[in-house]
Formats: structure tokens, C-alpha cells, sequence
């Protein structure tokens, strides 16, 4: 069977393979380790350095995105390190 990413994949395929099997609720300070595919900003802000977040093991600042991307907006990519400084965000996990 093709991956369901694939465009020659069934639409059910490539339909199911973009539903969220689960997410969580980051709404603190702490760091959280994991593995989510996308986070989707409700007012979050991020710290401005590059060891608080991860995506795809590579840590990332992403303190510009605290005043570019508007409440609802999703980020995706592989993240496996999340420290907020404020707000929350929904981290979905594939």
C-alpha cells in the first residue's frame, strides 16, 4: 500500500493519516519532551534562545514567531523539546 502522504494514495488514506491520534495541552513554563507533528499557538510565547525547543533534534529559536503568527495558527514539524514562556498551545502527535 503507498504511504497514505503519498498523492497516490486513497483520499481515506491521506484523510486518516492527517487526523490527530492525540495532543496535549501545554499551558506552562516547564519543558516538555515528546514527539508531536505540529503545535498550534493559542497567544503562546516562546523563550529567545535556541536550547528551549527542538524540531526534528535540532534546537530552534522561535521567539520571532511570539508576535508573527496569530492565535490559531499551527506550526508544524517534528518537535521533541517544547518550553513555553507564556500563553498556550495544543501539540499534536501523529
Amino acid at each position: 500500500m503507498p504511504d497514505p502522504r503519498s498523492q497516490n494514495a486513497p483520499r481515506e488514506a491521506r484523510q486518516t493519516w492527517a487526523i490527530p491520534k492525540d495532543f496535549d495541552i501545554i499551558s506552562d513554563t516547564s519543558e516538555h519532551t515528546g514527539a508531536w507533528y505540529a503545535i498550534q499557538l493559542l497567544g503562546a510565547t516562546f523563550p529567545d534562545d535556541e536550547t528551549s525547543m527542538e524540531i526534528n533534534s535540532n534546537g530552534k529559536n522561535l521567539s520571532a514567531l511570539n508576535t508573527e503568527i496569530p492565535a490559531g495558527g499551527i506550526v508544524y514539524g517534528l518537535f521533541s523539546k517544547i518550553t513555553l514562556t507564556g500563553g498556550k498551545i495544543i501539540a499534536y502527535k501523529g
